[in-house]
């Protein structure tokens, strides 16, 4: 009779736990496990009791983990979310710090990319309890970040008393962190970088926090590679690959914009090469498009952040001289003469000066269009080809 009762409160006992399973982070405790040892008679029978109590906390942990995990889970979806609506690296970059933030202790975190076979790493985003550190370039070797990209291996330090091979933190702070995650993001087979967040407490990530770690940094630096893959197609679109230059498409992009800000005075000076069909018929082509690299040359000689230069077809060059600059045309177009004669091109022993015409439209006394003022250009260009050539008018 005493058995039966004490079988009953067993299964009772068993049934409560098993119910709770999920809910609790600590299931077995040591009061517990005293409760069903006493329980226990045999010695089989609490080795069989132990067993199924181990499993039960097990089963536990996992649910706990499920729980935990699917509650961050839309961080990640909201995260996705702003990575698929912006192509801003920088906004990408603060973002993942704040997601990071959000979910477990971030006293110290940086983002850091490495291409395969580079000697350095570039730690493109850096906080350093709470404050931005300017980015830096480490070479590959003796630090965290490069053990993981070569081992491709997880380095968790859980207390500041363990064995540390190298430094773990970057940024400008004295105070040492004690807990370290670095954290390899592979994409596409390879270690495209690392993602590290650190604490000043001890203890303070779990294995979850690694592959929460994982999936934000291999969403984040995917949409930092596809953000500077559209950087580089749309500076491709907007670039003339013979000279490096900008092109067409950018002089009547940046013309408008100048145009839509109306901030001041813009001048156009369209610039037509003089001598290149006789290049061309004398030299062959590879000398034309020598030619047409002096006459580029010169004119990103005289650039700056207020003159940008344009090829905008065949021999047919563009200046657009923004509002607030005391340079002139006229002084522009001196300048470009001094550059070509101090370069000419040299075939068969022959030096050939590179000679120009330039025609000059402003905004707004020609007009208020890129057309209008790119028409006033023109027709200066063309009066300057008809008077004799290489000499620069101002159009009335």
């Amino acid at each position: 009779m005493e058995n039966t009762i004490q079988n009953l409160n067993v299964l009772k006992k068993l049934s409560e736990l098993i119910e709770k399973v999920g809910s609790e982070k600590v299931l077995i405790s040591d009061e517990i496990r005293d409760f069903f040892n006493s329980a226990s008679q045999e010695k089989e029978e609490q080795e069989i009791t132990n067993t199924l109590l181990n499993q039960l906390q097990q089963i536990n942990e996992q649910m706990e983990n499920i729980h935990w995990m699917n509650k961050h889970y839309r961080i990640l979806h909201e995260f996705a979310q702003i990575c698929s609506k912006t192509l801003n690296e920088s906004v990408l970059l603060q973002k993942s710090y704040e997601m990071v933030s959000r979910v477990m202790p971030a006293d110290a975190f940086y983002i850091a990319l490495h291409n395969p076979g580079d000697e350095h790493i570039h730690f493109v985003f850096i906080m350093d309890n709470g404050e931005p550190a300017p980015p830096s370039i480490v070479e590959f070797g003796e630090n965290y970040t490069s053990k993981v990209i070569k081992t491709r291996e997880i380095v968790h330090l859980k207390h500041q008393n363990q064995n540390i091979e190298y430094d773990t933190k970057m940024g400008e702070g004295d105070e040492d962190t004690s807990s370290c995650l670095f954290v390899p993001v592979v994409i596409d087979d390879q270690v495209k970088g690392v993602i590290s967040t650190q604490s000043f407490k001890d203890f303070a990530y779990r294995k979850e926090h690694e592959d929460l770690l994982q999936m934000i940094g291999a969403q984040v630096i995917n949409s930092i590679e596809t953000a500077r893959l559209y950087e580089k197609i749309y500076t491709m679109s907007r670039t003339d690959e013979l000279t490096g230059l900008k092109n067409h498409r950018a002089f009547h992009e940046d013309l408008g914009q100048l145009i839509r800000n109306d901030d001041g005075e813009i001048t156009v000076m369209m610039i037509d090469s003089d001598d290149l069909k006789q290049v061309n018929d004398r030299f062959g082509h590879d000398a034309g498009d020598l030619y047409l690299k002096i006459l580029a040359n010169g004119m990103k000689s005289v650039c700056n952040d207020w003159i940008e230069g344009y090829r905008y077809a065949g021999d047919e060059f563009m200046i657009l001289i923004k509002s607030h600059i005391d340079t002139n045309a006229k002084e522009i177009y001196s300048t470009l003469k001094d550059y070509y004669k101090e370069h000419p091109l040299i075939m068969d022993d022959e030096k050939i000066i590179v000679s120009i015409s330039t025609g000059v439209g402003v905004y707004p006394h020609n007009g208020t269009t890129v057309d209008l003022i790119k028409k006033a250009a023109d027709q200066a260009l063309y009066a300057a080809k008809e008077s004799g050539k290489n000499r620069l008018i101002v159009s009335n």
